[in-house]
């Protein structure tokens, strides 16, 4: 199962984590930018249950760091 594929099974539990819902700005992916765009997305998804949708990142700081095109 791809990690996109495992982020939207997962989808089906809980909603995405959003922006707007989030208490630290810091903690925001950049706008546009979801878990799924992020080179780490895969072990945060098997780790933590992290979904494709979600736009915050829980490591403190954020380790965001875009998928190369």
């Amino acid at each position: 199962m791809s990690a996109e594929a495992a982020g939207q099974a997962q989808a089906e539990y809980r909603a995405p984590m959003t922006r707007a819902a989030h208490g630290d700005p810091e903690m925001n992916l950049p706008e546009g930018k979801v878990c799924s765009d992020c080179v780490h997305f895969r072990r945060c998804n098997l780790i933590f249950g992290h979904i494709a949708a979600d736009e915050v990142c829980d490591w403190a700081p954020s380790r965001f760091a875009e998928v190369a095109p």
